[in-house]
């Protein structure tokens, strides 16, 4: 485990915005998830959180005057498979997964190809991508219940996360860590194979034309509108696009679409800006802030109030 004090977080985290934490704290192994719960208990310090890349994270300038710890990979890939369960450390990421499984000749997760994050955050988060969830795969997984004064290893179940859109029990408690999960993968023959890879290719390919990855970001900063009264709203107001919302939102309205056509592509406070690309990203120009980003955040929700009598929800996990 690596300890650094009065750490700049925008060193570390995916928007390489966020001001200094007290305590910095990476943790590449199961057991130093452990050293990093002892040092909390010896500290006894204001705050805590627990992030992997930080790829849907916003965290504020201001002084973070507690704990971070971070859960990441390590020298050596942790990841193992036998018959068509694959387990892996929570540090591993998405994409280290995906490709190892395809080395095993099983397939599951290629919807989630040139998705960033770790194992741990995607399933804190319920992450999903092309249709697929990280719920759709996940079998069971080691969690640590924390307090101040004992820490309980957890053998959880998939529905014992009690899974949303882009939610789960630990993402609601932040009490919890997910130290190790186990995957379903399925048995793929040379031609399932052939065809999972290709998924995974056009899926990366797909983020590579249409998202801005040249810029630091924090992925989607709106959920899409799927509440039946909030889609009801917006299609009184723009009546032409409910061939869309049936056809290709799958009941859905894209922010991006609706970011777009409220005239906020390109739209820029300070060195933040809404992607010309995809309007529902905010990019890191280089040397950004949060306050530029949560400013353009309040505007796009105020314009959506105005237009639609809606409030679009914030899908990035703003730290305050």
């Amino acid at each position: 485990m690596q300890i650094h004090e009065d750490f700049d977080l925008s060193q570390v985290l995916w928007f390489r915005i966020g001001g200094k934490a007290r305590y910095f704290l990476k943790c590449t192994t199961r057991d130093d998830i452990f050293k990093a719960l002892d040092f909390v208990e010896e500290h006894h310090p204001e705050r805590l959180f627990v992030c992997g890349q930080g790829s849907n994270l916003l965290f504020t300038d201001d002084y973070f005057d507690g704990v971070v710890i971070q859960i990441a990979t390590g020298a050596k890939p942790q990841i193992s498979f036998h018959d068509e369960t694959g387990t892996a450390f929570a540090g591993e990421t998405l994409d280290s997964l995906i490709q190892l499984s395809f080395n095993h000749h099983l397939h599951g997760l290629e919807w989630a190809g040139g998705l960033p994050g770790t194992i741990g955050a995607g399933i804190r988060g319920n992450v999903g991508a092309f249709g697929g969830e990280i719920k759709d795969n996940l079998i069971a997984a080691e969690v640590l219940e924390f307090d101040d004064k004992n820490i309980d290893v957890l053998e959880m179940n998939n529905a014992d996360f009690h899974f949303s859109y882009r939610q789960s029990v630990v993402k609601e408690k932040k009490n919890m860590i997910v130290t190790v999960a186990q995957f379903q993968f399925i048995h793929a023959d040379r031609e399932e194979l052939v065809k999972a890879r290709s998924i995974y290719a056009v899926n990366i390919d797909y983020r590579k034309t249409h998202h801005p990855l040249e810029y630091p970001n924090c992925g989607s900063v709106f959920k899409n509108i799927k509440k039946p009264d909030e889609v009801a709203k917006i299609v009184d107001v723009w009546p032409d696009i409910r061939p869309l919302v049936k056809e290709k939102w799958h009941g859905k309205v894209s922010m991006g679409y609706i970011n777009n056509r409220l005239g906020f592509s390109g739209y820029t406070i300070g060195k933040a800006k809404v992607s010309e690309k995809h309007a529902n990203f905010i990019n890191n120009l280089g040397g950004a802030t949060a306050k530029d980003v949560l400013t353009i955040i309040k505007r796009i929700q105020e314009m959506a109030e105005e237009t639609f009598s809606i409030t679009p929800e914030v899908e990035v996990e703003i730290v305050k």
